[in-house]
C-alpha cells in the first residue's frame, strides 16, 4: 500500500437538460448519464478504494439502501444531477446525508429553496465526500445554485491512514504539497 494520497473529484451538474455526473478516484474514472435528474451514491471501500455500491436514485426523501457499508470501514460520495430546488433532499435522505458527513452545504441549499420559491432559482448542484456509519462527522462538500450547467467539482484527497497495522484511507483536504 502507497503513502501516497490519491485524489478524489466529485463533478456534479446543474443542467436539467443534459444529466451528467462524475467521480474520479485517483485515476478510476466513474460517470453517470441518467435520464432524469437525482442523486448519484457510490461507496468506497477504505482499505483499497474499491466501489462497492454504485447508484442513482431520482428519490429525494428516501435514504440509499446501502445495507452493512453503513460503517466507518466505507467512504460514501453523493453527486447530484440536474435536481431543481423543488426536489432537494428531504427527510429520510436529508437525515441520512446529515449523518454521513453533510453540513452547511445542504442546509444552504435547502434554505435558498425554502425562502426564496423552489422555481425561481432553478437547480442545484451538490457534492459530498463523508466517512460512512451515521458519526455525524463532518464531510467535505460543495453547493452551486443556478448557472453555470456544470457545478460545484469538489475535490479532495484520500490520505492513507495507519489503524492498529491496517491502512485504511480517509478522505482530506486537498494538500498543497
Amino acid at each position: 500500500m502507497s503513502n501516497t494520497p490519491v485524489g478524489l473529484t466529485v463533478v456534479s451538474s446543474l443542467s436539467n437538460q443534459f444529466f451528467f455526473t462524475q467521480m474520479a478516484i485517483g485515476s478510476n474514472v466513474l460517470s453517470q448519464q441518467p435520464k432524469q435528474s437525482g442523486y448519484w451514491f457510490v461507496v468506497l471501500d477504505r482499505s483499497d478504494l474499491s466501489v462497492v455500491y454504485n447508484e442513482f436514485q431520482t428519490a429525494n426523501d428516501v435514504a440509499p439502501n446501502i445495507g452493512s457499508y453503513n460503517s466507518s470501514d466505507y467512504i460514501l460520495v453523493v453527486a447530484s444531477a440536474g435536481v431543481g430546488l423543488n426536489r432537494q433532499p428531504q427527510g429520510p435522505l436529508f437525515k441520512f446525508l446529515d449523518l454521513n458527513g453533510a453540513g452547511r452545504e445542504l442546509r444552504r441549499v435547502d434554505q435558498v429553496a425554502v425562502q426564496l420559491n423552489c422555481g425561481s432559482l432553478g437547480t442545484f448542484g451538490y457534492a459530498l465526500v463523508g466517512v460512512l456509519g451515521d458519526m455525524n462527522m463532518p464531510g467535505f462538500e460543495a453547493s452551486q445554485i443556478t448557472n453555470p450547467a456544470t457545478g460545484p467539482i469538489l475535490t479532495v484527497q484520500l490520505a492513507p491512514v495507519d489503524v492498529n497495522g491496517k491502512t485504511v484511507y480517509t478522505p482530506v483536504a486537498l494538500s498543497n504539497a
